[in-house]
């Protein structure tokens, strides 16, 4: 047995050499025979050069002649640039490296090419894009993300900048907006008259309903300023038409001969402008009057936050009263009465409008009979609800304390909302203790739609 083994493996070993030594000798083979094909290909290709250096100095020498001659040695060179090609002296391992012309793998590419086209990349592609896309209103950032999702096309934000630069796509090149339609004459002259005396937006706006009957925006004022070239805001002194010695001397007029001695620095400018046709900014006045009047300026500025000594005698001397309207979406208005010495309120009454005047009478009525008598002075804001209680006021005191017309007249005095400060002190404290969670429990029930502040009953 081991005599076999040992046999078998010469065997194998033989055999694997014999493998070996016939492999060498085809690789030698192939070797050789790439050689010669190499040396073949490099001759076929100097042939094909020198033929093709001969047609072309043959080509350049008949250029010469005439244009029939020309034509027939073009068409007889083409001839044999085919025939060079198409020759059988090419074997099948001459040529260039390069893959042989197939038709069927063409026809096979343009196929593919037409069912998976890469997306036109070219910049008059682009541009028209863009273009489009602009006239149609589209901003920088969407362009680039419908150029990326629809088109294929990647580009940055600053290479769209640069290209809309090169194409004249920038809002500075393309068209601009027609100019506005001029304004009537009625309307410009309304708008210089106004601004040529310093008035403010909320003025010009007033002015300008009043002289033409025109009621527009606070923003249509500013864009009919801006169209006629008007600023609000304008300093003579640094644009040369003015100097800081004329601002001196026109306040010091206006402090003298115009007795405007206490007027502040906001005050002063507007004299300025409407008088003087001056205008500069508010600093510029609030320096020079601190310079021409520094205790004037302080006494004003220690008296910004002083406020007024409320004066009454004592206990029905003056009667507050005042309408409540916080309340009124949801169909509750309030009218009170306070007295005025004590702050006791003596009178609230809640009804869907506290706007009637007859209704407001009537209150006054029931309070003065509830109370046993009339105040001295009654307050109140200016407002066509207290009418009829004015009425009564001055006919009670005319008849009941044998005085003058003129001075039951006095019994009744109207004032400023603001000013009404005892009335206006009562809703600012009902508002925080009692409204706020009042309008908080109707509004939950007008989320959960248990209650419509919409239908009249529920009011």
């Amino acid at each position: 047995m081991s005599d076999n083994s040992s046999f078998d493996a010469e065997t194998s070993s033989i055999n694997n050499s014999d493998e070996e030594i016939s492999s060498t000798e085809v690789s030698s083979n192939e070797h050789a025979s790439s050689e010669q094909s190499f040396n073949t290909s490099r001759s076929s290709h100097s042939e094909t050069q020198s033929n093709q250096s001969v047609e072309e100095y043959s080509s350049s020498s008949d250029q010469d002649e005439d244009d029939e001659t020309a034509s027939d040695n073009e068409e007889s060179s083409v001839t044999d640039r085919e025939e060079i090609f198409t020759s059988d002296d090419c074997s099948e391992n001459s040529g260039p490296d390069d893959p042989p012309y197939s038709f069927n793998s063409d026809t096979q590419s343009d196929s593919s090419e037409s069912d998976s086209a890469p997306p036109d990349t070219s910049e008059q592609h682009q541009k028209n894009i863009v273009q489009n896309l602009l006239s149609t209103g589209y901003k920088g950032p969407h362009i680039l993300k419908i150029l990326r999702d629809e088109h294929g096309i990647q580009m940055s934000a600053k290479t769209l900048s640069r290209k809309r630069k090169e194409w004249g796509l920038r809002l500075c090149d393309l068209e601009q907006a027609p100019p506005p339609t001029p304004l009537s004459p009625k309307i410009r002259a309304s708008l210089v008259s106004s601004h040529s005396k310093g008035m403010n937006l909320n003025e010009i706006q007033a002015q300008l309903a009043n002289e033409t009957s025109v009621n527009v925006s606070i923003r249509t004022i500013k864009r009919y300023l801006k169209q006629l070239n008007l600023k609000l805001l304008r300093n003579n002194v640094t644009h040369g038409k003015i100097t800081i010695q004329q601002v001196h001397d026109a306040i010091h007029d206006a402090r003298t001969r115009r007795l405007q001695s206490d007027a502040g620095y906001r005050r002063m400018r507007m004299i300025l402008m409407r008088e003087y046709d001056i205008q500069i900014p508010q600093r510029l006045v609030y320096d020079v009057l601190r310079e021409i009047d520094p205790e004037g300026m302080a006494a004003r500025l220690r008296g910004v936050c002083k406020r007024q000594i409320y004066q009454t005698n004592g206990p029905n001397h003056i009667w507050s009263s005042d309408g409540h309207d916080k309340l009124k979406r949801f169909g509750l208005t309030i009218y009170g009465f306070v007295d005025a010495w004590s702050r006791k309120i003596l009178g609230m009454f809640v009804h869907v409008t506290n706007n009637d005047p007859r209704h407001i009478a009537v209150y006054f009525l029931q309070l003065a009979s509830k109370a046993g008598g009339i105040p001295l002075l009654l307050t109140t804001d200016c407002g066509t609800e207290t009418v009829k209680m004015a009425r009564c006021m001055m006919e009670l005191t005319y008849t009941h304390m044998e005085i003058s017309l003129e001075d039951a007249a006095k019994r009744m005095h109207y004032t400023k909302s603001t000013h009404n400060q005892k009335i206006e002190s009562l809703w600012s404290q009902m508002m925080k203790q009692h409204n706020r969670a009042i309008k908080h429990d109707i509004l939950s029930h007008i989320e959960d739609g248990s209650y419509d502040d919409q239908d009249d009953v529920q009011k």
